[in-house]
């Protein structure tokens, strides 16, 4: 009889064992799929970060060498303006100065994108771009009035002969130097090979913000890496090369008219109303690009709600997201053009998770709407 109850006990202890050892393995498979998901997210942050530094590094060159080309360019135009007594030559190279400007501050801006966030400076130091950008406009309405007030002076008392085919060979080397920056930057501009990948900035602040971590669905983590992916491969154009070859475009235009008024003039000196009436359009045209510029950056400054973003709309679809029963205080805004911020109060229904709304509505903010720093207080 002892044999038996031994042999019984012996028979479910050896069972235990094996459920034991069932259950662990089972819960080893299920925890294998996420430590590898885990993985390869860290695999393609990290491959997406080595990506952008290259890019960052890469940008810099190509903006660098504008500004050495513009610079150049300007000090020829500026001592033959000078010399040719043209205005419009002056004109010219007042824009020059400002596109020069303009690729400084984006090259600042490049720079500036790799800096770390302090905790003085949390956001980091992408404003000063706007500030810069600001720095740059007052410029161009400061030079644009003192060569509209040149022109004006010199049509109303009807002097200053210009000499015409100085203007003309000025005009020619401005339009030279044009095409070789427009062949510089045509690749890029053509298969948009530059960009920066988005950075994914979830910092706590004691609201229960979403970090990420500890999700139950393996299919979710997925999910998170191909966003995660997509974010480092799909945004393939750079904004700030893009802007400098538009610059350039202009510029070139620009000497081309010029040119056309330096032949005028060289044929007919006596038409020096040409180089006046360059100055004006030139001048005028300037101080009109600035003003889609001055709007973005009142609005960033501002922190007006960006136009890429419809609130209406993310706030119905925050409303249809699975456990959230409303959205109040809801608030976006800008920190420099393209990098937005969101902040809200979310009341859950009481049998939902927290930390899954939460999860849901960063992912949905990430890939909808491309905001990357999202602050959620659940109620």
């Amino acid at each position: 009889m002892e044999d038996e109850s031994v042999s019984i006990l012996r028979s479910e202890h050896q069972h235990d064992i094996e459920m034991r050892m069932v259950s662990e393995k089972k819960e080893v498979i299920s925890v294998a799929p996420k430590s590898s998901c885990d993985s390869v997210c860290r695999f393609l942050k990290q491959e997406n970060h080595t990506s952008e530094s290259k890019e960052r590094s890469k940008s810099t060159t190509k903006l660098f060498v504008l500004i050495i080309f513009y610079a150049i360019a300007m000090l020829v135009e500026v001592v033959g303006g000078f010399k040719a007594n043209s205005l419009a030559v002056m004109t010219d190279a007042a824009h020059l100065l400002m596109d020069i400007a303009g690729f400084s501050i984006a090259l600042f801006a490049v720079r500036a994108s790799g800096w770390e966030a302090t905790l003085d400076h949390s956001f980091g130091f992408s404003r000063l771009e706007v500030l810069g950008a600001l720095l740059s406009v007052q410029l161009i309405w400061l030079i644009s009035g003192i060569l509209i007030y040149e022109a004006t002076d010199r049509m109303l008392h009807k002097s200053s002969e210009v000499n015409g085919a100085l203007m003309f060979g000025v005009a020619a080397f401005g339009l030279l130097i044009n095409v070789v920056t427009v062949t510089f930057l045509g690749h890029d501009h053509a298969h948009h090979a530059c960009g920066h990948a988005d950075h994914d900035h979830d910092h706590g602040h004691g609201y229960g913000h979403s970090h990420g971590h500890g999700h139950s669905h393996d299919h979710e983590e997925e999910k998170l890496c191909t966003v995660t992916e997509e974010y480092g491969t799909k945004k393939t154009s750079n904004i700030n090369l893009q802007g400098a070859y538009l610059h350039v475009m202009t510029d070139l235009i620009q000497s081309v008219g010029v040119m056309i008024a330096g032949s005028i003039m060289w044929a007919k000196p006596e038409w020096y109303i040409v180089d006046l009436i360059c100055t004006f359009i030139f001048s005028i045209f300037a101080l009109c690009t600035t003003i889609p510029m001055l709007k973005n950056i009142f609005g960033i400054l501002m922190e007006r709600t960006p136009t890429e973003i419809n609130v209406g709309g993310l706030e119905s679809d925050l409303m249809c997201i699975q456990g959230v029963k409303s959205v109040h205080d809801l608030h976006v805004w800008s920190i420099t053009s393209g990098k937005f911020v969101l902040s809200c109060h979310v009341v859950a229904e009481p049998e939902d998770s927290s930390s899954e709304i939460l999860h849901k509505i960063r992912d949905y903010c990430h890939t909808k709407h491309r905001i990357h720093h999202v602050t959620v207080q659940v109620e």
